[in-house]
């Protein structure tokens, strides 16, 4: 009896390991949910931030200076759109382009603009 004593042990053991394994997996596919819920609460608060800053409000010397790297991105956005812009536009012999610019990239949000814009109508920042 005692080496079916051992068998029904193991196979409690088995079961047991197989109940924490599928246990542990529910519990780690319920964490990666809610770490997807948290990074998206987070990613909002930062876009109100943001659009806070984009609208002329000055926050905390921490958090402008993190600002700084939204404006540098934006900037190389827009400029990487303008170099896409002019691959597009055909160049006339001479060596300017085909067609006369009539737009150009705002250096804070990247969005389109009137070469003429003095402001974006997109972010209200003032264009340089």
């Amino acid at each position: 009896m005692a080496f079916l004593d051992k068998i029904n042990d193991f196979a409690k053991t088995a079961t047991e390991k197989t109940n924490n394994a599928i246990e542990t997996a529910k519990l780690s596919a319920k964490i990666d949910s809610e770490q997807r819920s948290l990074n998206d609460i987070i990613r909002k608060i930062g876009e109100h931030y943001v659009a806070k800053i984009d609208a002329g409000e000055v926050l905390d010397e921490e958090v402008m200076a993190i600002y700084e790297g939204v404006l540098a991105s934006r900037k190389t956005i827009a400029e990487l759109r303008a170099e896409i812009e002019s691959l597009k536009t055909p160049k006339n012999p001479e060596g300017g382009s085909a067609e006369d610019s009539s737009c150009k990239f705002c250096p804070y949000c990247g969005k389109e603009l009137d070469v003429s814009a003095k402001f974006c109508l997109n972010c209200g920042k003032q264009q340089p």
